[in-house]
């Protein structure tokens, strides 16, 4: 009896201090909550990019969520963001870390530091994750290998000149080196392939003038978004086969910047400052534009800053941003008409992830 009563009296006492505002519980995330992510990539030198978070079930946010868990900043400019197993990378890149998460708490799990033996900045810039590493490009001309369990740099590799954007498949690295630091003496225009197994490059493909995003279609063929030099050259769309080697520019798209692909579909954010924005729809099993205005509501978006997709469900996610005010997000099922949206939750902001 008396173990009864103290069995059902600890009970109780775990019950109230679970309820209790002040404990840290408060700040871990439910594995089934319905979570959005944000990346705000901040402003160049301003050291004040943010994560934020979305509750789709209270439609509640914290602009800076993981700045009131851990209590300091997140840094200056994050570019990149993925969920990879069970943690959450953030590529700092004035900052020059990596910023490793528990996607369920917020709680930071580590800092990587990116920088040189020197002390030289590596400036890095996306991330790609396979076969339990992550991958990083930098525009010190390297790609980075993080394994994921023990979170520390294993090796480095030269690709081209100033690499951004990097997909990974069928033991491949494809990294698009841009050349975006070199825009006096020209951008570059290739991409690498990297052997995953020996990390080494073992091709180079001529593509584009300053090639920046990258992403892969069901086939396995990778597709890039070319900016041009911003005068004479434009920006170009284009596809590599890696089994023929053959680089394809899709004429039909013009002015492409970012992109995704997902089931097959590339969402092509289209247009320029003064000019009007839109994400166009290209279907990569057909090879034509199936759609010249994804969003079919009417709702406006101007500028678009970038486009994610929540690979669960197929929500397209489009964010706006002016460089000066906090950006919106704007949540969209496949057929392009409104969900939901997140206002003016962060600078710039540049990626979404839910949970």
């Amino acid at each position: 009896m008396n173990k009864l009563y103290l069995y059902l009296t600890a009970i109780v006492a775990l019950l109230f201090i679970s309820c209790d505002e002040s404990s840290p519980i408060d700040n871990i995330l439910p594995q089934e909550a319905n979570t959005v992510l944000i990346l705000n990539e901040g402003g160049f030198n301003q050291n004040n990019s943010t994560l934020s978070m979305y509750d789709l079930l209270t439609g509640t946010s914290q602009r800076d969520y993981f700045n009131s868990v851990n209590k300091r900043g997140l840094g200056d400019v994050g570019n990149d963001m993925i969920l990879y197993g069970s943690k959450l990378y953030i590529v700092m890149n004035v900052s020059e870390t990596i910023e490793v998460i528990n996607p369920s708490t917020g709680i930071s799990i580590k800092q990587i530091d990116m920088k040189n033996v020197d002390d030289s900045g590596k400036q890095p810039r996306q991330i790609a994750a396979y076969n339990g590493k992550v991958y990083v490009t930098s525009y010190d001309d390297t790609v980075t290998r993080i394994d994921t369990a023990s979170l520390n740099i294993e090796s480095t590799l030269l690709a081209g000149l100033d690499p951004d954007g990097i997909v990974a498949n069928n033991g491949k690295l494809y990294v698009a080196n841009s050349g975006g630091l070199n825009y006096m003496g020209g951008y570059n225009n290739t991409l690498s392939v990297i052997d995953v197994a020996s990390f080494k490059v073992i091709d180079e493909i001529e593509v584009g003038i300053n090639p920046t995003n990258l992403d892969i279609d069901n086939k396995g063929n990778v597709y890039i978004s070319s900016l041009g030099n911003y005068f004479d050259t434009p920006a170009s769309f284009q596809k590599f086969d890696p089994i023929s080697k053959a680089v394809t520019t899709i004429e039909e798209i013009s002015n492409p910047g970012k992109f995704l692909i997902h089931d097959n579909k590339a969402y092509i954010v289209q247009g320029s400052y003064g000019n009007p924005y839109k994400v166009i729809v290209y279907d990569c099993i057909t090879e034509k534009v199936i759609s010249n205005n994804f969003i079919t509501d009417g709702t406006q978006i101007d500028p678009i800053h970038s486009i994610s997709v929540d690979q669960k469900t197929g929500d397209i996610f489009i964010m706006e941003s002016d460089f000066s005010t906090p950006g919106s997000v704007y949540c969209f099922d496949k057929h392009g008409k409104l969900k939901y949206s997140i206002n003016g939750i962060g600078l710039n902001p540049n990626s979404v992830i839910v949970l």
